[in-house]
């Protein structure tokens, strides 16, 4: 997988913010698969040719792995889903005596400010290879705001 300082090498550099950002910051969301070469409006001139495949060749194929959202508008913040969390419950001493984690314990799942928020998703019971696939957070999520792909 290719670094933003590579990727950086085949941008403008010209930080001109026609997407909204300066070249680096572009690169740290190409890196993390969250924008497109495409979305680049000045790699689409001609002084530019080549770029944009040039771009996704050193970014390589998409991985898709299992993951999870928990939409904002729909979480009430209740907590249930840190409560059932496999991870939680197996390695959180609080989450065992049925408490909320405390701030220094690693957790999938947080409540900030009222919406529960994915803290370490690589944590996840369902990531795991060969592990049994739990859906307890989305299963007894009252208001159907986690969706598990």
């Amino acid at each position: 997988m290719a670094t933003a300082a590579e990727l950086l090498e085949f941008l403008p550099g010209t930080d001109c913010q026609q997407c909204g950002l300066s070249c680096a910051e572009f690169a740290g969301l190409l890196v993390a698969r969250e924008a497109a070469p495409e979305d680049c409006p000045v790699l689409h001139q001609p002084d530019y040719a080549g770029f944009i495949e040039a771009l996704h060749e050193l970014l390589g194929p998409a991985v898709t792995a299992p993951g999870m959202r928990i939409d904002p508008e729909k979480c009430n913040g209740c907590g249930i889903c840190v409560a059932m969390c496999e991870y939680h419950l197996g390695n959180c001493d609080a989450a065992r005596l049925g408490k909320g984690p405390r701030l220094t314990d690693t957790v999938v799942f947080h409540v900030v400010n009222g919406t529960v928020t994915v803290v370490r998703q690589e944590l996840c019971t369902r990531l795991v290879q060969a592990a049994e696939k739990c859906n307890k957070c989305a299963d007894h999520c009252p208001t159907e705001a986690i969706t598990l792909f």
